[in-house]
């Protein structure tokens, strides 16, 4: 079965304007990207402008490209093109069937397709758990039937009708994702592909941006059973929230008596849950339908894939199926990857590490089951066990409340250390104990980097968030190969022994007046622990203006020790705002940096908010500046390398800041002008006739006077300079 040219031309209402209707061809599978084409003929390209595809999608501006772009190259395996503007290159070899909307015709070619379509179309919808229900059917049927199924995020306005096309086959099955936007208000695509059987696996905290509340998207869910075929199969989660429950259920009454339910907690339901127990590897669960019971095993299955195996499972047997037959198959299922796939690695020091990575994708409710199987497979580890979040994407104006709400579950799952990524990860894991947490992050690198040395042997670590909204995805990826190379782990945790672990070794560069690095030494790609948060501040100040005068210091939690001139930090103590300036300058004590912006911004925040606009519009690396006085603080950890101080002092320069830096050596009465600054280690920006200093790394300001002395000697020997200094 399938569709002969003709039969195509019909259904769209075209005209084929190489004349090549007759053709003796029988068109199976149709795609709008040639390189998912099947190896055999058949393949049917429809091409979708950019323009055509930007105005189906509210004229958003988008990375698509030209169909008729995208067919190049890949004709060989193409029998049919449907486009709205004929290609010449393909004129002689590829029928081309010219049509008004390329697009609409997609939804068109599945209406038609339905129609050839015998067997059971199975739709599957939720906030979590559509890709895992339908690789599960896959992997049960796969063997003994015929199938279309969802492939990747097909699974919207475009990818639904795509696959309801495909249909023309007539398949044993089709089984089908059908997202929130394959819901919307654009288009209800359910309408298209007329599911035999609805599946609705969860209502939860996703999409939030746009819909608000999980009722909001009950409501879109439900529309799926707008398509249902009369007295179709409806199936809904009973653990769903009541009031999203009945949404779904009413709508769904309104199409069908044959509505079930599956539960992981109530005997009520149709088909529930009656007993789990996990080991290290394997989950093992007892479920009951119609008075039997059915006991299965499967690999590493959290919360979430066994409520997913409920609803597979209710399908089959409502269907008529012996669930018996597809048990044995349940123990060798595997998803997707990054969803609770299992990674076992070895350190270069011999330390055994799984890495449990469910970073394909989060939601609330899939954050929270990730949490769920962690706490369960915990308890069967020696080593630390380690939580690694990034944030959720997608929740709208409540998304700090949201995360904040996780905390619970956070603390309950049994972890000894926590990591965290992103905006709102940061607030919850400064509501995490400093001794429990290894570290907020937003930079998915750094993250990687640090991990390793919080792994003791046989230590177990969860990686989840979201793909969207951060680099946090790359976690996934950095990660074992940051394991493989590590040698060493932390013991105390403390900043010095973490900059040594981490290789904060000292770096130099010096740099003529037209900004080009002349000479270098150390290890340049070397970074820091802590940030330029002082320096910034440093460069705020001189560009609002130097102010005179006393003032007295406030009442600071930092308030302790003494000044430079052995004045006391207290509140009331008197200071005149130069005294401020030269400890700025050498010691950045933390209560003279609140102060100072406070009396500039009439704020911290204000201060900080201005550093951050500074660190943008430098382009510093992204950890560079997280808090205001730089200091190294687990659960925001900076960084920066010579090539971010070159930057600020780039800036300093153009406008004519290094003149009002202090003079930090005197040779041969050549004043050295910058600041040096850093607590485990020391960093320095520094200037003299015409050149620029930059060291991080540095054990004693000791070693940057001397290496400055060097890189200046340097770059006389390569006769940049006339005249040499001589310490």
């Amino acid at each position: 079965m399938g569709y002969s040219l003709r039969e195509i031309q019909e259904i769209l209402d075209g005209y084929y304007w190489n004349d090549d209707s007759s053709k003796d061809c029988l068109i199976t599978n149709f795609e709008i990207e040639p390189r998912h084409f099947q190896p055999v003929k058949g393949n049917c390209f429809i091409s979708i402008s950019k323009k055509r595809w930007e105005a189906a999608h509210k004229n958003k501006q988008t990375q698509w490209v030209d169909g008729n772009k995208r067919i190049l190259g890949h004709s060989e395996k193409c029998s049919l093109i449907i486009t709205e503007k004929a290609i010449p290159a393909l004129k002689d070899s590829i029928p081309q069937l010219i049509v008004k909307d390329s697009y609409r015709a997609i939804s068109q070619l599945a209406k038609a397709s339905r129609k050839k379509m015998t067997n059971p179309v199975i739709g599957i919808t939720g906030s979590v758990g559509k890709s895992t229900t339908r690789l599960l059917f896959e992997h049960l049927l796969k063997e003994e039937h015929t199938l279309v199924a969802t492939r990747g995020n097909h699974n919207t306005q475009a990818g639904v009708p795509l696959y309801g096309a495909k249909l023309c086959t007539n398949p044993d099955f089709a089984i089908l994702e059908i997202s929130l936007n394959a819901l919307n208000n654009r288009g209800n695509q359910a309408l298209n592909i007329e599911p035999d059987a609805c599946i609705v696996t969860a209502i939860g905290e996703a999409h939030l941006s746009t819909l608000h509340s999980t009722a909001n998207i009950a409501r879109f869910k439900a529309r799926i059973f707008e398509g249902l075929k009369k007295d179709g199969l409806a199936i809904i989660n009973q653990d769903i929230a009541a009031k999203e429950f009945d949404i779904l259920y009413d709508k769904a009454k309104q199409r069908t008596d044959r509505i079930r339910t599956y539960s992981m907690t109530s005997s009520e339901a149709d088909l529930y849950l009656k007993h789990i127990a996990s080991d290290k590897y394997v989950t093992s669960a007892t479920v009951c339908y119609r008075g039997d019971e059915y006991e299965f095993q499967m690999k590493l299955a959290g919360k979430g894939t066994i409520e997913n195996t409920l609803a597979v499972l209710l399908y089959l047997g409502e269907n008529g199926y012996d669930l018996q037959h597809f048990i044995p198959k349940l123990l060798h299922f595997k998803s997707l990857d990054r969803i609770m796939e299992l990674k076992t690695l070895t350190t270069a020091d011999q330390r055994s590490v799984d890495i449990l990575d469910d970073s394909h994708n989060a939601s609330i409710p899939a954050m929270e089951n990730a949490l769920d199987t962690f706490r369960t497979r915990q308890k069967f580890y020696k080593g630390n066990k380690i939580l690694v979040l990034g944030q959720v994407a997608d929740l709208g104006e409540n998304s700090q409340q949201l995360h904040d709400k996780l905390l619970p579950k956070i603390l309950d799952a049994g972890f000894d250390y926590v990591f965290g990524h992103g905006k709102y990860m940061r607030q919850v894991i400064k509501q995490i104990p400093s001794s429990k947490v290894g570290g907020w992050f937003n930079n998915a690198h750094d993250l990687a980097r640090r991990i390793p040395l919080y792994c003791s042997d046989d230590s177990l670590i969860l990686l989840k968030g979201s793909v969207s909204g951060s680099d946090f995805r790359l976690t996934s990826h950095y990660l074992p190969e940051q394991l493989k190379q590590s040698s060493r782990q932390a013991i105390s945790h403390e900043p010095s022994e973490l900059a040594e672990l981490l290789d904060c070794s000292f770096a130099a560069r010096l740099y003529d007046e037209d900004d080009k690095n002349v000479y270098e030494k150390g290890n340049t790609q070397s970074q820091t622990i802590d940030g330029l948060g002082p320096l910034l501040l440093l460069y705020s100040l001189l560009e609002k203006g130097l102010k005179k005068g006393e003032l007295t210091l406030s009442d600071w939690p930092t308030n302790n020790g003494s000044s430079i001139h052995g004045k006391p930090f207290r509140k009331g103590e008197p200071f005149l705002y130069e005294e401020l300036l030269e400890e700025l300058y050498m010691t950045q004590h933390p209560s003279v940096i609140f102060e100072l912006a406070y009396r500039y911004f009439n704020s911290r925040k204000a201060a900080m908010e201005q550093i951050l606009k500074l660190a943008q519009s430098f382009r510093l690396s992204d950890a560079a500046s997280l808090n205001i006085t730089g200091r190294y603080r687990v659960k925001e950890q900076q960084s920066y390398d010579v090539n971010d101080l070159f930057l600020v002092g780039s800036s300093m320069r153009k406008k004519g800041m290094e003149q009002q830096l202090p003079t930090i050596m005197n040779p041969a009465s050549a004043d050295v002008r910058g600041i040096i600054f850093g607590s485990e280690r020391k960093s320095c920006l520094a200037f003299l006739n015409g050149f620029m200093f930059c060291i991080i790394g540095a054990v004693s300001s000791q070693q940057i006077v001397e290496n400055i002395l060097e890189l200046y000697e340097q770059a006389e020997k390569k006769s940049l300079i006339k005249t040499g200094l001589k310490g």
